[in-house]
C-alpha cells in the first residue's frame, strides 16, 4: 500500500515537472519569436537566401514592405540587397506571422540590422548547406534557416500572405529554383525579370 502511494506521488510529480517545462518551453518559443509577432513599418524587410553548392549564383528574395499607394508597391527592381519585391505593409505582417508559425528555429537578436549587398553572402557563408531566412525590423533582427530539404514546404504556404502579383510571381519563380512544384506559374508574366 505504502508503495503504491509513493508510486502514485511520483507520477504526480514527474506529470508536474513536465507540464511546467512545457510551459516554460512555449514561453520561450513565444519570446524568441516576438520580432515576427510584431514586425511594422517600412523599415521591415525579409531575406530569403540559399545557395545549392556548385550551381549559378541565386540572387535573395527580398521582401520590403512600403504604404499602400506608393509607387513601389507591386515592383520587384533588383538592388544592393537582392531582387526585392514590395509588398504592402499587412502583407509583410500576414507573411512574418506566417513564418512565426513555420516549424522553424528562430534566434532574435535586438541589434538592427541591415541588409547590405548580396554579393558578401557567400564569402561569409551565408546561405551556404540550409537556405537562410532574415527577418529585419526596426525593433531588432531575427534568422532561421531551412534545411534543403525542407524549403518547399516553408515556403509554399507564405503564397497565401501575398496579394501583390508581382510580389507573389517573385516568390513562386524563386521556389522554382529549388525544384519545388508551382502549378499555373507564367515564366513570361514580367518581361522585366532579368
Amino acid at each position: 500500500m505504502i508503495l503504491k502511494c509513493m508510486c502514485l506521488w511520483l507520477l504526480a510529480l514527474v506529470l508536474l515537472t513536465v507540464t511546467e517545462g512545457g510551459q516554460a518551453q512555449s514561453n520561450q518559443a513565444h519570446k524568441q519569436i516576438s520580432l515576427l509577432n510584431s514586425l511594422e513599418g517600412e523599415n521591415s524587410a525579409i531575406r530569403f537566401f540559399y545557395q545549392p553548392p556548385g550551381d549559378y549564383f541565386h540572387a535573395p528574395l527580398v521582401f520590403r514592405a512600403t504604404e499602400e499607394g506608393s509607387a513601389l508597391l507591386n515592383t520587384a527592381p533588383m538592388r544592393e540587397d537582392g531582387r526585392t519585391a514590395y509588398i504592402s505593409i499587412p502583407e509583410m505582417q500576414s507573411l512574418a506571422q506566417k513564418l512565426a508559425r513555420a516549424d522553424l528555429a528562430w534566434q532574435e537578436s535586438e541589434a538592427v540590422e541591415v541588409m547590405g549587398s548580396y554579393k558578401r553572402l557567400v564569402g561569409e557563408g551565408i546561405g551556404i548547406g540550409a537556405m537562410q531566412i532574415l527577418v529585419a525590423g526596426s525593433k531588432g533582427a531575427a534568422r532561421a534557416r531551412v534545411a534543403p530539404k525542407s524549403i518547399c514546404r516553408t515556403l509554399e504556404p507564405l503564397c497565401a500572405s501575398l496579394r501583390t502579383a508581382r510580389a507573389l510571381w517573385e516568390l513562386q519563380r524563386f521556389r522554382l529554383n529549388y525544384g519545388c512544384k508551382v502549378p499555373g506559374f507564367k515564366p513570361d508574366a514580367y518581361s522585366d525579370h532579368d
